[in-house]
């Protein structure tokens, strides 16, 4: 008895000491990059940039899965607030921010990330999502829709799809296993496949030099990002067959946007489903552009975001 208990023990100690050295490299590496609006308890990392007094709507950008804001500053955040206000904000349970337990919900998601922005004073926002944050977004827009400028929606997770999801994802949630796999296997084996997750998730597009590093996605590897993130993508089929039949409701402005060479989310059952069901949507497809398109394509998709600022106002 008391030898297993000193194995136990040590088994404790190397699982906490391997999770701890791999949050703490990470967050050496990745820092907060802005400020921390608190809003129902919880704490939202948000990077508020660019001119507040500038003619044009203000745009939040919501990331995507496994990613946090460091993704859609790179890929869109900067260059936007060039000549606008820009909010962009670490999903609840992502990134710093924390979150409760109905955090996973898109529907509490898109009230959170409403809630900041209004705590920051930002009016009429041009809403732009990009993966499973076109979920959220999509999700803002029916539950706040006559507060917006317009939603564009970038690859989005918008419609039930056959299958599920990743293994570890539904693990992560299990008593035992799902405390060894994140704080044992992810914070290793996670880093180690990191920069070919990156490439497939690019492909047929190179991901930008140095995305890994600059980009913080060692954030996820830690054992609450995992937890959380693994969360979002467990629970999200079943509110995306809900979510579905509303966008009929939508009258906003709407662009969605996608790359022909997706394989990560599907432009047919997805992009092209959301066209018929929104009206007056406007979709655009990008040719030999995989799912990161917000990097490959910054340029086109920033002059789509002024189109549909442009529209909302006239």
């Amino acid at each position: 008895m008391r030898v297993s208990l000193i194995i136990i023990f040590g088994l404790l100690l190397v699982v906490t000491g391997v999770s701890g050295c791999a949050s703490w490299s990470a967050e050496r590496k990745a820092p907060p990059l802005g400020a921390f609006v608190e809003i129902g308890g919880e704490k939202l990392h948000v990077l508020d940039a660019g001119p507040r007094d500038s003619a044009k709507p203000p745009v939040i950008l919501i990331h995507g899965a496994s990613v946090n804001l460091r993704d859609m500053k790179l890929a869109l955040g900067d260059a936007l607030a060039q000549d606008r206000r820009v909010i962009m904000i670490d999903r609840p349970g992502r990134g710093y921010s924390t979150r409760n337990g109905e955090g996973y919900r898109i529907d509490v998601q898109a009230q959170f990330i409403r809630a900041a922005a209004a705590e920051l004073g930002v009016e009429n926002p041009l809403v732009v999502g990009q993966s499973l944050g076109g979920a959220v977004a999509l999700s803002y827009a029916l539950q706040f829709q006559d507060e917006m400028n317009g939603l564009v929606l970038l690859a989005p997770v918008s419609h039930e799809w056959p299958g599920g999801v990743a293994w570890y994802n539904n693990v992560s949630s299990w008593p035992v296993l799902g405390v060894m796999l994140r704080r044992l296997f992810v914070p290793v084996y996670g880093q180690l496949t990191a920069k070919k997750s990156i490439e497939a998730s690019f492909e047929p597009d190179p991901a930008p030099e140095g995305y890994y590093e600059n980009s913080g996605l060692a954030l996820l590897f830690r054992a609450r990002d995992f937890k959380a993130n693994a969360a979002d993508l467990a629970n999200l089929k079943e509110q995306i067959i809900e979510q579905q039949k509303q966008y009929g409701r939508l009258r906003l402005p709407v662009a969605v946007v996608t790359g022909t060479d997706d394989a990560t989310v599907s432009p047919k059952i997805h992009s092209a489903q959301l066209e018929k069901d929104i009206v007056g949507a406007e979709l655009t497809l990008l040719p030999d552009t995989g799912h990161a398109l917000h990097h490959a394509e910054t340029a086109r998709i920033i002059a789509i975001i002024n189109e549909i600022s442009m529209r909302a106002q006239k």
